[in-house]
């Protein structure tokens, strides 16, 4: 059964697919650069959503759902890739992450509620702030 995709969610891959833009300049994974497209009627088509959202520990973790070491914008080839190679997922997440990463193992056996307000109040700032770069 596929996990429904909220508000919440739509928010969080924005983010997470703007800072791979910022950091990266496209794709986490294979680098490969994302470039605003002008489309023929003169509007932007913007490089980040080119990309898509991938998450590491899948999203019916309600505990790292949002979690933004958890998300990662990569290409559809990567993401195809990843999906189908799940042992290279994790050895490519540990590299990304370095030092997050047990930390992130850790933060998925949260028990608790969300608290979805900050959690909005958090990614809106963090979009604001990818914006301004």
């Amino acid at each position: 059964m596929r996990v429904k995709i909220d508000p919440l969610d739509r928010l969080a891959s924005e983010c997470v697919r703007r800072r791979a833009i910022v950091i990266d300049g496209g794709c986490q994974r294979c680098l490969t650069p994302k470039y605003d497209i002008e489309k023929e009627d003169g509007s932007i088509y913007p490089a980040w959503k080119q990309l898509q959202t991938s998450h590491f520990i899948g999203r019916s973790n309600k505990a790292v759902r949002y979690d933004l070491d958890n998300l990662v914008g990569i290409c559809a080839g990567c993401h195809i890739y990843l999906t189908a190679h799940p042992l290279e997922h994790v050895e490519w997440f540990k590299q990304h992450l370095g030092d997050r990463f047990e930390m992130l193992q850790g933060r998925q056996h949260q028990t608790g509620k969300v608290d979805r307000n900050a959690i909005y109040l958090y990614l809106k700032e963090q979009i604001r702030i990818l914006s301004e770069l």
